[in-house]
């Protein structure tokens, strides 16, 4: 199986306090984005956010998984990703992670080169995510990589109706 059926979903406390919580497990190759791709877009439209914020983490989400896929593990492994998207008030909060050797993405990410700078192929993606984001860290947890960003959602997400 490639990922945890439709991703796992929940919300929980008080209407003021309520927390929006979907998560999968990937499997990393890049078909598989297809299916994060789909559980962050569904994500998106259930807590009502505006739309460029969902593109936003669609394309955080796609840089994270490409790396992962082509320098997280070797050729072949498929090895496992963890994803999962919280509502937090203004911002939806993105947890990455994988069980690859150590990297640091967002410590390690370069600047953005100026037009006048000569470019260099690669490390452009990882600067990209870090200027989508209004914030970022990064920790080893164990075995695993784990990124958590904070995407704007530029006004105020709504909780679903019902519970994911």
């Amino acid at each position: 199986m490639d990922h945890t059926p439709g991703g796992a979903g929940s919300a929980t406390g008080d209407r003021e306090r309520l927390i929006v919580r979907v998560e999968g497990t990937y499997r990393a190759r890049l078909p598989s984005f297809a299916e994060v791709r789909a559980l962050a877009e569904a994500f998106g439209e259930s807590v009502s956010a505006d739309p460029e914020a969902t593109i936003r983490v669609v394309l955080v989400l796609e840089e994270l998984f490409t790396n992962t896929v082509a320098h997280g593990y070797p050729a072949g492994s498929e090895g496992p990703v963890w994803v999962s998207l919280d509502l937090a008030g203004n911002a939806i909060e993105i947890t990455y992670e994988d069980a690859g050797p150590p990297f640091d993405p967002i410590g390690g990410a370069p600047a953005v080169p100026r037009p006048d700078e000569e470019q260099t192929l690669g490390g452009v993606g990882l600067a990209l995510v870090r200027g989508l984001c209004a914030s970022a860290r990064y920790a080893r947890d164990g075995d695993r990589n784990r990124v958590i960003l904070t995407v704007a959602t530029g006004t105020a997400a709504s909780p679903p109706a019902t519970a994911l």
